[in-house]
Parts: structure tokens; sequence; C-alpha cells
């Protein structure tokens, strides 16, 4: 149960909007500099904008694995669903092939990919129209089920702590994923700092290539 106390304290966010935004815009330009499966890049983002907020906010931030929730459509059935939902509409599991990822920190769920969410519908074959909006909400706001998703915004998360384990050990292994991931923490720059516009990538084969942002803006917080 949540208190009114700790939901008026904390609707506010845990960085602003503008830090958000550039946390967002660095891991997806180094993303789509190597031409990566975006859908399919939920724990990269995590597990890079984790490092991002220990870095450079001093944050106790972690990627987490599991189920997720998101209601961004009053309309039918407009929630957005990673993982599995039981028969009983209740029970939610997760699993290699149908998980979500994003960060937790001092009592906030906080997902990069948020503004990304058309694309994902898009790539799953389900397109439908959904703003870029900034998803930062603390967890004591989160709704108490699935089926208690009422207004656009609301979410229901569920970790799975052995499979954030397992992702995590997979990630940490692969010399591709964390270069890239470190690449995102040497570009970044913590706003009001300006950010340089491009960054030099060396490929395998010695040939450097220059990295630019993407200017993909954030038009809202759901």
């Amino acid at each position: 149960m949540q208190s009114s106390h700790s939901s008026a304290q904390n609707l506010r966010p845990l960085i602003p909007l503008a830090d958000y935004q550039r946390v967002f815009r660095v891991i997806h330009s180094v993303l789509h500099s190597v031409e990566a499966d975006i859908p399919a890049a939920s724990f990269f983002f995590s597990v890079t904008a984790a490092q991002i907020l220990k870095k450079f906010y001093k944050r106790n931030a972690f990627p987490v694995a599991g189920a997720a929730f998101y209601l961004i459509n009053q309309e039918g059935s407009g929630a957005l669903s990673f993982g599995t939902l039981g028969e009983d509409g209740q029970s939610v599991s997760s699993n290699r092939d149908a998980f979500h990822a994003w960060v937790q920190c001092d009592g906030y769920a906080l997902d990069f990919m948020a503004p990304l969410f058309q694309d994902l519908l898009d790539s799953a074959g389900h397109p439908m129209p959904v703003p870029r909006r900034m998803f930062q909400k603390d967890l004591g706001r989160m709704s108490p089920s699935v089926q208690a998703l009422a207004v656009p915004g609301d979410f229901f998360l569920a970790p799975d702590l052995e499979l954030t384990r397992e992702l995590l050990q997979q990630f940490m292994a692969k010399k591709a994923l964390t270069n890239l991931s470190q690449l995102c923490l040497e570009w970044f720059r913590k706003p009001p700092k300006a950010m340089p516009d491009d960054l030099a990538l060396q490929g395998a084969d010695g040939e450097v290539s220059r990295i630019r942002i993407q200017p993909t803006a954030i038009d809202g917080v759901w």
C-alpha cells in the first residue's frame, strides 16, 4: 500500500527531463551507429543508464530485468506488455524471450527506452501512435496489479532477479557490448555542460567512423 505522503513527496523525477533526454540520446545514438537491433536492446539501455547515474549523479542505480506492463492508451487494449500474463489474468512471469529491463534507483523506476515505445510496437507488428515521453516514477506509485492499470502512465513491474543476474553475466562477458557501454560513458556530459557533437568510433578493421547524436526529442512525461 502506498501512503498519500509518499506519493505526494515523490511526484518529482529523480533527475531532470533534460538529463533524462541526454542519457537516452547518448545510448540511442551509440546503438544506432552500430545498427543494433534497438527493440532488443532494453538490457543494454538499463545497464548503461545505471552506470551513467552511478558515475555522474552518484546514485545507487542498478539494472533490473523482468515483466513490465505500461498503460499507454485507454482505448481498447492500450497496455504495452513485456513478459507473460497467466491465464488467470493476474500472475505475471518473464523469461529470456519475454522480458523488459529498466533501472531501479533510490526507490524509483526509470525506463530509458520509454521514448521508443512506438518503435517497439512498430517492430512487433502492432503500430500505434505513442508520444515520446520520459518514464521515471516513484515505485510507491506502481499499480498493485496489471488489472489495476487505469490511466495512461500507470505501470506494473515484476522484477526477476535470477534472469537479471543471468543477463548481466552474459552482458559482461561480451566485450563488444561492454566497449559500447563504455563509449556512452566517455561521451556523456552532465547538463548544463555541452556535449561533443560527435564521437570517433574505431572499428575492428581500424577504420574510424563518427557517431553523431540522434536528435530524438522527448515531448513530455508519463
